[in-house]
């Protein structure tokens, strides 16, 4: 795995998990709350390098995932494994009680987290997040998956497509997005594919006792309205807020709005 030799990357440190498998991962420090930031399906927590500054008033704990960015693959490719991934990285960091925030395949991370640490998590925010995220054998986005080969060109058509956003995003920062993302070997994008097919978080859902904030856009191509409405039924707690013409990557889109109605909820929440 390669990354994008620049600020961000070198403020990242290593830590080891069992089987001598390496989390990457940026760590705001102070004495603020702490908050973990999860990215989504193909990217690193350079994800959250805008969202961050506005969020300063706590510790940001900002992983990349497992088989992402820096961090090397765990045993499987599932959302369930990726969870498992970061319930183990947070012990061995000594972290407890902790909001979570996630974006897309990080938001279905965080619910199975949620689900497991239920007497940790005290907030969960969720950003264009899916309960069953199959995206079926003969849909376009699986077709294209399916046809990477390594190297992945970050300059080609399918990340050019993957990174488009529906409103205005600086480009040297999905340019950097896409490098990243190119990066991760073919191999893995298919075996997450393949985890989606086989993943259904109602229960998961169920189980979560923090109050949830859910936020969409309706203008996202992958997780459209009925996704939206089965995660507003699925909490025990939930808020669920659509944010019109916005699309899959909100917190890219527009970080101000979106950070406002994040800090708002998690001032209710008791995260202050």
């Amino acid at each position: 795995m390669c990354c994008v030799e620049d600020d961000w990357h070198h403020r990242k440190r290593r830590v080891e998990l069992p089987g001598r498998r390496p989390i990457a991962f940026v760590d705001s420090g102070g004495s603020g709350p702490p908050l973990l930031l999860l990215h989504g399906f193909s990217d690193t927590g350079r994800s959250f390098v805008a969202l961050a500054p506005l969020l300063a008033g706590y510790r940001l704990i900002i992983p990349d995932l497992p088989g992402h960015g820096a961090s090397a693959m765990a045993d499987g490719m599932r959302v369930s494994d990726f969870a498992a991934s970061i319930d183990r990285f947070l012990a061995f960091m000594g972290i407890s009680r902790i909001a979570v925030i996630g974006h897309s395949m990080g938001a279905m991370t965080a619910i199975e987290l949620a689900a497991r640490r239920r007497d940790d998590v005290s907030a969960l925010v969720l950003l264009s997040a899916s309960l069953s995220p199959d995206f079926g054998s003969d849909s376009p986005l699986s077709r294209g998956i399916c046809a990477l080969r390594d190297p992945i060109d970050p300059a080609g058509q399918f990340l050019r497509d993957w990174y488009s956003c529906s409103r205005p995003v600086e480009p040297d920062f999905l340019s950097k997005m896409r490098m990243e993302a190119a990066a991760m070997p073919a191999a893995i994008w298919k075996g997450i594919l393949q985890g989606f097919a086989e993943t259904d978080l109602r229960h998961s859902a169920g189980q979560v006792t923090a109050p949830v904030l859910c936020i969409g856009g309706s203008a996202d191509p992958l997780f459209g309205g009925s996704h939206r409405e089965a995660l507003a039924q699925a909490f025990p707690s939930v808020r669920s807020i659509t944010l019109e013409g916005y699309g899959h990557n909100p917190h890219w889109e527009d970080p101000q709005r979106v950070s406002t109605l994040m800090l708002s909820f998690l001032a209710e929440a008791g995260m202050v």
